[in-house]
């Protein structure tokens, strides 16, 4: 699939609106946009080292720059187009992405401990951080799954991910590998 282009106005408009922020808030909403494009305001406090009521602060000065709406019925937010979420992650995180990806995953690996956590964002984000250990364990998981259930092209995603991050030599490659072979087989 081929990357989406960004119009410079589009761009331009997100970043003024960022840049009219402050440096705390910044923080916020760019740690918000590598949860993705919907986010828990605990998930969020938890991994941005802020006092939830400073994370709700910035949301409140977000909304109110028309970057980010409240979630009806949840306590999350959600940026108001995709493009926006596009443009802060892209252009705002460079060198930071693995290592908030690797806060969250660690953040929702306890939440799966207490039962509360969502294997599938647990397993994109340690894919993301480029953790090995815990992208294949999460991944595999999520993929094994997926299968149970049938839902062959979700398992094809998690075994994909898995196996990126593993050297083709490993036997955890091989099992990975007969794994995927195994779901586009499977009847649908």
């Amino acid at each position: 699939m081929e990357p989406v282009t960004i119009p410079d106005a589009v761009r331009a408009t997100v970043l003024g609106r960022i840049r009219a922020m402050d440096r705390v808030e910044r923080d916020i909403v760019l740690r918000a946009s590598v949860i993705g494009r919907r986010f828990d305001v605990r998930l969020l406090a938890a991994m941005s080292r802020h006092p939830e009521p400073r994370v709700r602060e910035a949301l409140a000065h977000a909304r109110d720059l028309q970057l980010v709406e409240d979630e009806p019925d949840a306590d999350a937010f959600v940026f108001r187009h995709a493009v926006t979420r596009d443009v802060i992650y892209e252009e705002l995180l460079h060198g930071r992405v693995r290592a908030l990806h690797r806060r969250i995953a660690r953040v929702l690996e306890d939440d799966l401990a207490g039962g509360d956590a969502q294997l599938n964002d647990l397993a994109y984000h340690a894919w993301a951080a480029g953790d090995v250990r815990r992208g294949v364990r999460y991944n595999e998981l999520a993929g094994d799954r997926a299968a149970e259930i049938h839902a062959g092209d979700d398992a094809h995603a998690f075994y994909t991910r898995a196996r990126a991050l593993l050297a083709i030599d490993s036997d955890a490659y091989a099992r990975l590998t007969l794994k995927l072979a195994a779901v586009a087989h499977a009847p649908a």
